[in-house]
């Protein structure tokens, strides 16, 4: 017996969902980095996983945090 894929869509169909999952994060504030689209690139090639991907955006999200939090502490009597 033969096991059906997984994903059945088409390339079409991915790159449209993609398209769709992108325009939807821009609405919300999002903005692409070459970074960001690298990592996305690294997953859609298979050479990392997408728990991979989670991983490194969240530990960028929690360095960016950090630099954003860094900035606004202001030194007590300045």
């Amino acid at each position: 017996m033969s096991r059906h894929p997984k994903n059945t869509r088409t390339p079409t169909e991915k790159a449209r969902d993609t398209a769709g999952i992108v325009g939807s994060l821009k609405h919300e504030g999002y903005v692409p980095t070459a970074e960001a689209e690298a990592v996305h690139k690294q997953v859609a090639r298979g050479e990392i996983t997408t728990e991979d991907a989670i991983e490194i955006f969240r530990q960028r999200a929690k360095e960016l945090d950090a630099q954003i939090s860094a900035r606004t502490r202001r030194p007590e009597g300045a």
